[in-house]
């Protein structure tokens, strides 16, 4: 999208709206519920719009293949495909502001559209990468709606661990207004004059960075921002990285301009960083000045260049409440490490930010991704290598954390509960306090060669304690707990856990309580855990 340039730095914005509309026509196509045709199996052809699917399966969406007896244990590929008619094409509307959203899918997709793939989230064997947790959007290519005719959307999945099919919405074709209203994300449409006020910040941006400008670009930062963990200082020394590889361009596409409830401006915008991923962003302006002021978000997602993983790698990030309304404060950081067949976008599924907020909890809490890598340096990924030599250094350098191994505390659910002992135990000087959730504590890494998990088979919190004297157990704090009924029986390992800590005389919080392997058992002993990690920070006083 071109954006005008007759709005200089520090003058008044003309009413040029060529950049921006006030918001796209609220409209939609839900393709939830009947009308879906099924089958398992795989088959590329069965993509083409004049494929005969009339021997499938009649199905709906959302789905839960474990709700249905044939499938409830069935791990390999499927394919939907719904025939559906779109409208005659609204005042307003163009191909390119339309968004196929698909929900989450577990736990690999791709989407065709009238024959041409749209997207695709996740691997398929043999490079299988669950991405169950990941929401889907979709951008059709201009031209390739049929408007007032037909159109068929079909859909391939590969399930490789359990569960299966759609499970959440929304499925269908939208605007983005339409998205923002399912996202509960209100406000009233721009004025021509806040239009180009938009317009004026967007192109001094893109016009410094093209010019290799950082001071130019910078001024249109104002000086309190934050956005999604970014700081002025941090999104600058990101450009200046950037610049460093070569010439840089920022774009922003498809962008839409409203007023929200607190008169701030925000430009729902698909932008991109030369050498990063597109991403689509709420950006946040001051209606007065022109400049970017930030979401000032709690919990977001971050990402940075791992050189341990060898790729862009996400982490989420929970700040405390407090966090934001003071620049003089500094805090405790928790790690909280997901289970198999995981990442960190799982914790937006269970608004984990609402839950810590509930919890009082006054710490940073870091949810990396920890994918199904056990927390081990193997040839599936150095996830150990990330997290204890990349993000813990990087989380103390560009937030506001009290920087030593006292205020650091680890965690994890069921395979993130191992990797939270044997992170904990094996990086003393990292580490201080240490919880797991129906940890697999009976299990050494289960990732890599023969050869690497041989290499790792010490790294069983039962066999890392055993071989530890108390003195050196006695520097952690230990909380953890299972259920009784767990499939796992990692139930049976807590107590064998809580044993060997107490033959050895090393305090610890334990718990056994009737439940399975699930969300259900855990979830509500996070008070439980964040009140022996809060324990062990109020132990050690900073001024």
């Amino acid at each position: 999208m071109n954006v005008p340039t007759s709005a200089s730095a520090g003058s008044r914005p003309v009413a040029d709206t060529a950049c921006a509309t006030t918001g796209s026509v609220d409209f939609g196509v839900d393709l939830a519920g009947g009308g879906w045709k099924f089958t398992t199996g795989d088959d590329t052809t069965w993509s083409d719009p004049s494929f005969a699917d009339t021997t499938w399966r009649d199905w709906s969406v959302p789905d839960n293949w474990g709700d249905h007896p044939d499938l409830s244990g069935y791990d390999g590929y499927a394919w939907y495909r719904k025939t559906f008619t779109l409208p005659a094409r609204p005042a307003g509307v163009t191909d390119s502001t339309i968004i196929a959203a698909l929900g989450k899918i577990d736990d690999a997709d791709q989407v065709f559209l009238n024959g041409s793939e749209i997207g695709h989230t996740g691997g398929f064997p043999p490079s299988f990468d669950s991405t169950w947790e990941v929401p889907r959007e979709y951008y059709p290519a201009d031209g390739l709606l049929r408007w007032g005719a037909t159109n068929v959307l079909a859909v391939r999945i590969y399930d490789g661990t359990g569960g299966g099919g759609f499970y959440q919405g929304p499925v269908g074709l939208f605007s983005k207004a339409r998205l923002r209203a399912l996202a509960g994300v209100t406000g009233t449409a721009a004025t021509r004059t806040q239009l180009a006020h938009a317009c004026a910040v967007l192109s001094r941006q893109h016009r410094a960075v093209a010019a290799g400008d950082v001071r130019g670009y910078a001024a249109t930062l104002a000086s309190g921002f934050f956005h999604q963990g970014d700081t002025a200082e941090r999104r600058i020394t990101e450009l200046r990285a950037l610049l460093k590889k070569g010439r840089v361009t920022l774009t922003d596409s498809q962008a839409e301009v409203f007023v929200d409830a607190r008169g701030r401006l925000v430009v729902d915008t698909i932008r991109t960083w030369t050498g990063l991923p597109t991403t689509r962003e709420l950006l946040y302006l001051d209606p007065r000045k022109l400049v970017e002021i930030g979401d000032h978000a709690r919990f977001f997602r971050d990402d940075y260049d791992s050189a341990a993983m060898g790729r862009r790698t996400q982490f989420n990030v929970y700040l405390p409440q407090n966090y934001t309304r003071t620049t003089a404060q500094r805090f405790p950081v928790v790690y909280l490490l997901n289970g198999f067949n995981g990442s960190n976008i799982e914790w937006e599924a269970r608004d984990i930010d609402t839950v810590l907020d509930k919890l009082g909890v006054n710490a940073i809490v870091v949810f990396p991704d920890g994918d199904s890598g056990w927390y081990v340096d193997t040839s599936a990924g150095n996830f150990r290598s990330m997290i204890v030599k990349e993000i813990v250094p990087m989380v103390d350098r560009v937030y506001r954390t009290i920087p030593d191994r006292e205020h650091r505390g680890i965690s994890g659910v069921s395979m993130g509960g191992q990797g939270a002992f044997t992170l904990g135990l094996t990086n003393p000087d990292v580490f201080s306090s240490i919880a797991s959730h129906m940890g697999a504590l009976s299990l050494a890494p289960l990732v890599g060669t023969a050869e690497e998990r041989a290499a790792n088979a010490g790294l069983r919190p039962l066999t890392l304690v055993a071989g530890m004297s108390a003195d050196a157990l006695n520097r952690h704090r230990f909380y953890f707990d299972g259920g009784d009924s767990d499939e796992y029986r990692f139930g049976v390992a807590a107590q064998q856990m809580s044993t060997a800590l107490a033959a050895k005389g090393v305090k610890h919080d334990y718990q056994l309580g009737a439940g399975r392997h699930d969300d259900a058992y855990w979830m509500p002993k996070l008070d439980r855990s964040f009140a022996l990690h809060a324990e062990q920070f109020a132990a050690h006083p900073v001024r």
